[in-house]
């Protein structure tokens, strides 16, 4: 993010530094795990477009409120790389459970916890001819959980933000394409099939 962008989000209260390493405030992690508690209590689905990104923005603009007037040379930064500080974020959130680790250009999943969520996959049975949605639910349904029992092992202080990491993990394995081959293989049914 641009040095301007970073200082006006310094300045109010959305951004801090850990290092040389630009991250959401904790206030605004708080906000967006709460936001993705609500999604998954209203019964949305896991992937929808860029909706992370949204409620992003979303808590951004409400936590400026009147404030927002910044000079454009401010703002424009700090919002077109708000997405990208999410993602950072997330993955330092997600590293606290153990469940991934960001290196410098990317995030991986560990593979223990990729392990763990096949083999919970296998175990589901799942039937073949199975809508992809209801697929999609299923799978998602087997992530979420264990995140939450990773967060439980791992770190269990900010078990609160479960939610919010199972949807950024299920989300980025959408993105690189290992959902959608997931997805597809688990559709045509288990071993047993």
């Amino acid at each position: 993010m641009h040095p301007s962008g970073v200082q006006f989000g310094l300045s109010r209260g959305l951004l801090q530094l850990r290092g040389d390493e630009v991250l959401l405030s904790d206030q605004m992690l708080e906000t967006i795990s709460l936001e993705a508690q609500r999604r998954l209590q209203l019964g949305r689905p896991p992937i929808r477009g860029n909706f992370l990104v949204d409620i992003t923005v979303r808590a951004a603009q409400d936590a400026l409120g009147t404030q927002h007037q910044g000079r454009r040379e401010e703002t424009v930064p700090f919002f077109a790389h708000l997405n990208r500080t999410m993602y950072y974020t997330c993955c330092r959130v997600a590293e606290r459970a153990k469940v991934g680790h960001k290196e410098p250009h990317r995030f991986l999943t560990n593979p223990d916890f990729w392990e763990e969520f096949a083999g919970k996959i296998l175990d589901t049975n799942l039937k073949p001819g199975k809508s992809m949605a209801k697929v999609q639910k299923t799978l998602f349904k087997i992530c979420r959980q264990l995140v939450k029992d990773w967060y439980a092992k791992n770190d269990p202080d900010n078990i609160r933000h479960a939610d919010l990491i199972a949807l950024f993990i299920f989300n980025f394995w959408n993105a690189t394409g290992l959902l959608p081959m997931v997805q597809s293989l688990a559709s045509l049914g288990g071993p047993e099939s």
